[in-house]
């Protein structure tokens, strides 16, 4: 996990850099998020699938498992560190744009200022409102391994936990997730003090301004169009698809695509271009749903801070796949467990967001107006505080999507989730890894449809 670390901050220092270059070249409103879009799209399992299929049987490079020297530490620690890098590089560029865009800048510009400290001080101004994103960005690389761990048989704690949650070695179990919930609380709790320390006096002196990040869709007509024409493309794949037997043995085993079965069949022969279209739909069924009750729970417990404030930070700094090793030790490898544990961690942003735009909400000046008019406090609520919080909460809701659906087919990749003969994309790359040279498309198709999907939702909001 260190060797990820470190390679997630040198790629991030890279696409910093390129920020800034082109900031000094006037040209920082023509960059754009798309590779950071791909790299946020592509959860370490596929990553780790994609790195086993070239650099390991395709090139020959590397090895594609094990843990005897150094060389067997490229590939799990790069799988690790580009989701990490996509996510990270997106936020600290976004928060630079926009700092670099304030008025100060050109005010030190004609001041002959150098851009080394013009650049020195926007880091630190853009980077101080993103160091509990970094916090969660660490505890995520944590739940991440897991799956890492399982791919390259890696002997780590995540691996061990895992064991133990499918055999249900309870002492085990418990020892592994208290070490890695005590990891997560230390990190999410240091990150507090060291924004506290960066922010420093602005804090309790009133002088901190910050922008109010809007979620709005894009006004750029190519993104608009090809967002559409990605959508329309899967489903077109996906009622196609439904025309065929995904659960029947038909063929025989890993053939080569053919007109008859265009992206060949499994190891038991089935057909995989109906089980790919077959599983977009029970995949974003559970991501939906997920998505769903993690903004009512969000809404809930967003207007109740006053009481639910310290579990929406506990919850915050959770991983999703530690949360899936908890609910499947207690449910017994339930198959729902993957959608209770993606519940249980993804309402937490949603509620901090919501208490956010409640203390603004609340503080307009109709809202201090309204109950001199005589307005009761239900149509307080129905007509001045909802219509100010749910529209941004809804596309917040919307974004987080994507990112819900991978969390899902990354806990039934690991056998927390969907069970077998379902078609769910998850757990068809988890089936087709293992024959991965004989017959890609059953680990390729389902990946393309993932970064498809997360790209088309990144390109509707991306401005």
């Amino acid at each position: 996990m260190s060797s990820a670390i470190v390679l997630t901050v040198l790629f991030t220092t890279v696409s910093f850099y390129y920020t800034v270059w082109n900031w000094k070249r006037g040209r920082l409103s023509m960059q754009h998020n798309s590779l950071s879009s791909v790299l946020v799209a592509l959860p370490e399992y596929v990553i780790a699938s994609i790195l086993i299929l070239v650099f390991a049987i395709w090139l020959e490079w590397l090895p594609p498992y094990g843990w005897q020297g150094w060389q067997d530490l490229w590939l799990p620690s790069i799988a690790l560190a580009i989701p990490a890098t996509g996510l990270l590089s997106r936020l600290l560029n976004d928060s630079l744009r926009r700092v670099l865009n304030e008025p100060w800048v050109v005010t030190w510009l004609s001041a002959n200022i150098s851009y080394f400290q013009i650049t020195r001080f926007a880091f630190k101004r853009a980077i101080s409102n993103l160091i509990p994103q970094v916090a969660m960005i660490m505890i995520g690389l944590t739940g991440g391994a897991v799956a890492v761990e399982l791919i390259f048989s890696i002997p780590g704690i995540g691996r061990m936990i895992l064991g133990a949650a499918k055999s249900q070695d309870l002492p085990i179990l418990q020892g592994g997730l208290l070490v890695l919930l005590g990891f997560s609380i230390f990190i999410s709790s240091t990150s507090i003090l060291i924004q506290k320390v960066m922010l420093g006096q602005m804090l309790s002196s009133g002088k901190l301004i910050s922008s109010h990040s809007s979620f709005s869709f894009t006004k750029s007509r190519a993104k608009l169009y090809s967002a559409i024409g990605i959508f329309a493309f899967l489903i077109i794949f996906t009622v196609w698809a439904m025309l065929r037997d995904p659960y029947t043995t038909q063929f025989g085993r890993l053939i080569a695509p053919s007109l008859e079965a265009p992206l060949g069949s499994d190891a038991i022969g089935r057909d995989l271009f109906a089980r790919v279209g077959a599983g977009m739909l029970t995949t974003l069924k559970g991501g939906i749903m997920a998505t769903f009750l993690s903004l009512v729970v969000g809404v809930i417990l967003g207007f109740c801070t006053r009481y639910s404030q310290g579990l929406i930070e506990i919850t915050k700094g959770v991983p999703y796949i530690i949360a899936g090793l908890l609910v499947a030790g207690l449910t017994g490898m339930n198959p729902n467990s993957a959608l209770i544990a993606i519940v249980l961690t993804s309402w937490a942003p949603l509620a901090a967001h919501c208490a956010s735009l409640l203390l603004e909400a609340r503080a307009q000046p109709y809202t201090h107006l309204a109950p001199t008019w005589g307005v009761k406090s239900w149509n307080m609520y129905r007509y001045y505080l909802l219509p100010y919080v749910l529209p941004p909460l809804l596309r917040h809701a919307l974004l987080k999507l994507p990112v819900i659906t991978l969390s899902l087919t990354s806990l039934s990749f690991i056998g927390l989730g969907v069970k077998p003969p379902e078609p769910e994309w998850g757990l068809l790359i988890s089936e087709n890894l293992a024959y991965i040279e004989r017959s890609p498309f059953g680990v390729i198709a389902p990946i393309a449809g993932l970064v498809m999907l997360g790209i088309a939702v990144n390109l509707l909001f991306d401005d």
